[in-house]
């Protein structure tokens, strides 16, 4: 591939938008990414599958470039074969894009590499996720643009990838939304993947146009024999990749932590999180501070743990997770939300808390279950250091009331007016009988 075939590619003027469509995407989400390998790793390869339908319809684009010029004739009477006059538009294309995958990467990368924290090991398998999109993308695109061959056949080939690989993406794991800490990309599968994208790029080039296939060919069996011999051998190595990586299955797995939990705590709680979270440090602490100061009559687990350290409440990919019934209460940290955290404290305090009416007994009079709801929604912003919920409910105007009531509480600065309202509330609800 010649430099000369960089500048002459109609495919760069594709280029630019990618890229910059590809950094906006990167950038104006959420920063919670920033700081933890596996979320900036998956951050970044998102942009690769919503801009991948343009490295479809570049691919499409340069792939009929010789019928929109009105040079067929003079290419079929080049003496090079086929497959080898499409090689450089192909590759360049790949390049391209493949490029515009990496500069992303780098983006994310310089976001989160001054900061220095563990987990980088995880890093190369979603950028080679993000590239076998990539390579998918530009293999149907070429494939459209030789059957096609059109004016148009940029156009079906991006629009018709676009929507196929968001329809479908998801089921075929093609890219994740996120990169959640207790899962990892498995290294084998997303090889097998890889190569099995490559080879499926092969086959694209190498399947000659309509007219010119097994059947219609004229002349000895020796002579068709050699001519389709790469035809041949793409498809055999690229039905045996695409087998190989269908069952080998998911490109996720659950992963073990590969360093010593990051635990910290005071006298009554210790919470622990991943290694890689290690920037949720000062986040927690607050959290732990705020549980420290809560009166006697709350009762408190000794421990929390992040969800997949000691615990995980379903399998994931090839693996399976032996379900405990007995195990450490656990939260979710999702997008560094501090709301994630406390809502599930919260939680596992008031149920040790409270003396529920067990089974069908029923309950302590419609007044205090109202303040019992309203007990947990307050201790849940109070463990969040006050503020609004960074979430959205879907439950009855009449719990959003009782949960505005709480949350207003929370903020209304008097610390020891809303420590003694909760200590009234635990001893009015655990003295009063079940009806």
């Amino acid at each position: 591939m010649s430099f000369l075939t960089l500048r002459r590619s109609p495919v760069r003027w594709f280029v630019p938008f990618a890229l910059t469509a590809s950094v906006a995407m990167l950038l104006v989400r959420d920063r919670y990414w920033v700081g933890v390998w596996p979320e900036t790793s998956a951050a970044a390869q998102i942009p690769a599958v919503l801009v991948s339908g343009l490295s479809a319809a570049a691919a499409a684009w340069s792939a009929g470039s010789a019928v929109r010029h009105g040079t067929v004739e003079q290419t079929i009477a080049s003496a090079l074969p086929r497959w080898r006059r499409e090689l450089p538009g192909v590759t360049v294309t790949l390049f391209y894009f493949a490029m515009v995958s990496l500069a992303v990467q780098v983006v994310a990368f310089a976001f989160t590499i001054w900061m220095n924290p563990p987990g980088f090991g995880m890093w190369p398998g979603y950028v080679l996720m993000a590239l076998v999109v990539t390579v998918l993308s530009v293999a149907f695109g070429h494939l459209v643009g030789k059957v096609l061959s059109g004016r148009f056949a940029a156009a079906v080939a991006g629009l018709t990838w676009f929507m196929g690989a968001t329809y479908f993406g998801p089921s075929l794991e093609l890219a994740v939304l996120k990169g959640p800490v207790y899962e990892e990309v498995d290294g084998l599968t997303i090889v097998v993947r890889f190569l099995s994208a490559l080879a499926l790029l092969a086959l694209a080039v190498a399947i000659p146009p309509l007219g010119s296939l097994p059947w219609a060919a004229v002349g000895d069996s020796r002579s068709a024999f050699r001519r389709f011999q790469p035809l041949l051998l793409t498809s055999v190595v690229s039905v045996t990749l695409v087998l190989t990586a269908t069952a080998i299955g998911s490109p996720i797995s659950l992963r073990e932590s590969k360093g010593e939990a990051l635990c910290q705590g005071g006298e009554r709680v210790v919470i622990c999180l991943w290694p890689e979270h290690e920037k949720y440090r000062d986040m927690i602490a607050g959290i732990i501070h705020r549980a420290e100061r809560l009166p006697l009559e709350f009762t408190i687990p000794s421990h929390f743990d992040e969800y997949g350290l000691s615990f995980r409440a379903f399998s994931s990919g090839s693996r399976d997770v032996d379900l405990t019934v007995d195990h450490v209460p656990y939260f979710v940290l999702m997008e560094g939300s501090i709301w994630s955290v406390s809502g599930p404290i919260a939680v596992e305090i008031v149920k040790h808390s409270l003396a529920f009416c067990e089974g069908d007994s029923g309950a302590k009079g419609e007044q205090l279950e109202e303040k019992a709801i309203e007990l947990q929604d307050w201790l849940e912003a109070y463990l969040a250091g006050g503020g609004q919920p960074d979430y959205r409910t879907s439950a009855s105007t009449e719990r959003k009331d009782i949960a505005s009531r709480a949350v207003d509480r929370a903020n209304s600065g008097d610390t020891a007016a809303q420590l003694s309202w909760a200590t009234t509330v635990i001893e009015d609800y655990n003295g009063a009988p079940c009806r």
